[in-house]
């Protein structure tokens, strides 16, 4: 078995299947200072009447990633001129070491080894609490390409730091000075800060992620959103802005996955059962409404597997994109779709 039920409990806060020299952190007030609306053209979000379909082949695994371990998730998946670039997190044993290769696709189903890269080792990371979690990565406009990571660990909050490179073949520069720390006793984030997602925003880029109140397994998990001009430095709302309301989502909301569409802006997260997925969708980037839920279960997966894990999640060619780890004693990657809007 991959985790022991304590661990998976402690969910909230385990992955999984989850650069330039370093920035100074943000201080604490900067970090929970008010924040405008991004400018983004209100409409209203589109009628969801279909679930996600999964296709039955597996897109990625172990074998084709070059390292053989038992688990694997998509980590960050990076569209870019046309092409998608796929970050995934590969181990064996969570938390412990991982490995970040780097693949390539043109249709997301079809996925190539860059054989010429030698993979992010969390081995080399400072900051590896004892590892570390690719989470989602963005291009900037003068042209690196930067990957958000999260330290992991079993019971100390956890933080978010950023990768660096000058293309998607590096070199990587691992940052050690977190971009995003816990927030102050008593806020929705007190416990850590996990699974951040990275998209742009109006003017800004914008990081959702899953704040936890608490470490641990009983912890309740709401989303939280920080914003940035340069992709350096973060300052996040003091208000998550998306909490558990509906009862499939068991009193807890975790891994935002967020994507822009030309209706607004569209997450697909779990609850506190991480088989269970809902969308929500917002025009402004911070209120967002759920759509009925959850959108993907248990049994809309295409193998027969208990567990499902890290995930991707993009807009392209009129149809959201949903790159999934499934499995138990050993994970991998699988695509589903839904027509949107």
């Amino acid at each position: 078995m991959r985790w022991s039920t304590s661990l998976v409990l402690a969910g909230l806060l385990c992955g999984c299947g989850t650069s330039a020299p370093a920035s100074s952190a943000p201080t604490a007030a900067a970090l929970h200072s008010p924040t405008a609306t991004p400018h983004i053209t209100p409409s209203p979000p589109p009628a969801v009447t279909q679930r996600f379909v999964f296709g039955a082949d597996v897109v990625v695994d172990t074998k084709l990633a070059g390292t053989d371990d038992l688990y694997i998730n998509p980590g960050a998946v990076i569209e870019h001129d046309g092409v998608l670039h796929m970050f995934p997190n590969s181990f064996s044993q969570w938390p412990g070491r991982m490995r970040i290769p780097h693949l390539t696709s043109t249709d997301g189903l079809t996925w190539t080894l860059d054989r010429k890269v030698k993979p992010l080792d969390s081995t080399a990371v400072k900051l590896a609490n004892p590892g570390m979690d690719v989470s989602t990565g963005f291009v900037t406009e003068d042209g690196t390409w930067v990957l958000i990571y999260e330290t992991v660990s079993t019971s100390a909050p956890w933080v978010l730091a950023r990768a660096t490179a000058p293309s998607p073949e590096g070199p990587w520069t691992v940052e050690n000075t977190p971009i995003l720390e816990a927030g102050p006793v008593g806020s929705f984030d007190h416990g850590g800060i996990t699974w951040p997602s990275v998209i742009r925003v109006g003017d800004r880029w914008a990081m959702y992620y899953a704040g936890v109140d608490t470490p641990g397994g009983s912890a309740t998990g709401s989303m939280g959103v920080a914003f940035s001009a340069d992709g350096k430095t973060w300052t996040r709302n003091a208000a998550p802005v998306l909490v558990a309301s509906e009862k499939w989502e068991g009193r807890s909301v975790d891994r935002p996955r967020v994507a822009r569409t030309p209706t607004g802006l569209v997450m697909l997260y779990t609850g506190r059962i991480l088989t269970d997925r809902g969308l929500a969708t917002s025009t402004d980037g911070l209120a967002w409404t759920k759509v009925p839920g959850p959108n993907i279960e248990r049994s809309d997966f295409p193998i027969d597997a208990r567990g499902s894990w890290d995930s991707a999640l993009l807009y392209r060619a009129n149809q959201l994109e949903y790159f999934l780890e499934i499995g138990w004693e050993t994970t991998k990657i699988y695509r589903a779709t839904l027509a949107w809007p």
